[in-house]
């Protein structure tokens, strides 16, 4: 009996019911062939099954439905340890069981995004790392039909206590979100693309929320003062990056990829749009226009390469490089808290603050959603002074 146990990590199902003078315990189930005949007394449903010479169980529900699913699972799990430990024998009743290896189905999801998004290939990369994350920490479960809903709450809890980087920082809950968001279009793809008999453990997939999003705060931006301090530190190429983004409110990777060709410097405007293995966010190409200021600063800009601002060789800006500088210039400047989108922020804020409707700030930088402009809203505490001074008693 232990020796198939071993070999093929048998699970059974059993009931837990109460026998006459209130006892409960276990009873086990007959069978026909292959199928249970389903006990009608109240009752648990339990799971055995053998490990060594000691006996396990485990709760496998009320209904006959709930059993089986739960047996399937376990066997799923039991078999994909036995397989890293290379004492896998499948036994008869597991020949017929749906099985895909972890490792396997991010192997066919990354190609299948790949081929449907080659422009992409940032998205193919966090969607890499996300699911990088979800195999290491759910390795004991080597077979994807295996997970459940269970499984995914202690990805959460797992992840939300790890922390990463030199100054090993806590694990956001926005990252772990949208590792939540890439793992739930992951199961839907093995089920609906290559037809996996599962339900997406996923699919009600119940966000984090940080402290500082339940306060509702509005994006930070910089304040003049810091923006002198930084201008001050700056070289001519980096304070040329840095207005770029100030002053045209564009994303990182916008400015990145933005070429000669893109600039019209008579019109005074950018053009945002799709090139080699870039491709704007939401697909969204643009034109927007550009202030003086920027425009002066462009004019002196050398241009001996394709892009607006190329690397010491000419080349596209390396995907970090760009925050590098930043770091650098905020360090000199004694900033604390610099980053590349508060630039972007900043530029929205002032948009709105300076009476811009909030469609044209929509359209400017480029949001899909309306919601996503009006976080930029909130005045900040000397708006408010100021307009509180316009109260009077007459």
């Amino acid at each position: 009996m232990h020796g198939q146990a071993e070999s093929g990590k048998h699970v059974r199902i059993t009931k837990k019911i109460r026998v006459a003078g209130g006892v409960w315990r276990f009873i086990s189930l007959d069978r026909i062939g292959q199928r249970y005949v389903w006990d009608k007394r109240q009752g648990t449903y339990f799971l055995e099954w053998w490990e060594g010479k000691r006996r396990k169980r485990e709760k496998a529900g009320l209904t006959p439905s709930e059993a089986l699913e739960a047996k399937r699972r376990k066997r799923l799990e039991l078999l994909g340890e036995l397989a890293a430990g290379g004492k896998l024998q499948t036994p008869a009743e597991d020949q017929n069981t749906q099985a895909t290896r972890i490792s396997d189905a991010i192997g066919l999801f990354a190609s299948h995004v790949k081929a449907h998004s080659p422009a992409k290939p940032r998205t193919l990369e966090r969607y890499r790392e996300a699911l990088k994350h979800f195999e290491r920490v759910l390795g004991g479960k080597k077979y994807v039909e295996a997970i459940t809903r269970t499984d995914i709450d202690d990805y959460k809890i797992a992840r939300s206590k790890e922390t990463f980087g030199e100054h090993e920082r806590p694990v956001s809950p926005a990252t772990i979100n949208f590792e939540g968001t890439v793992l739930r279009t992951f199961f839907y793809y093995l089920i609906r693309e290559r037809g996996l008999k599962m339900e997406n453990p996923c699919a009600r997939f119940k966000p984090l929320r940080a402290q500082r999003e339940r306060l509702k705060r509005r994006p930070s931006v910089y304040t003049q003062e810091e923006l002198t301090k930084l201008w001050k530190a700056c070289d001519t190429r980096e304070k040329a990056i840095f207005a770029s983004l100030l002053l045209s409110g564009l994303r990182k990777q916008e400015l990145t990829n933005l070429t000669w060709e893109d600039v019209d410097l008579k019109k005074g405007s950018l053009r945002i749009r799709a090139k080699g293995d870039f491709i704007p966010k939401d697909y969204e190409e643009r034109e927007i226009p550009i202030p003086p200021d920027l425009v002066a600063i462009l004019k002196k800009c050398k241009r001996d390469s394709t892009w607006v601002f190329a690397s010491s060789e000419g080349n596209r800006l390396g995907r970090n490089e760009m925050l590098r500088l930043l770091k650098a210039a905020a360090t000199r400047a004694g900033l604390q808290n610099a980053t590349l989108h508060k630039f972007r922020h900043t530029y929205a804020t002032r948009l709105l603050e300076g009476g811009c409707d909030i469609v044209t700030v929509q359209h400017l930088l480029g949001h899909s959603d309306l919601e996503t402009t009006r976080k930029y809203l909130s005045p900040d505490d000397a708006l408010k002074r100021k307009a509180i001074r316009k109260l009077t008693l007459n």
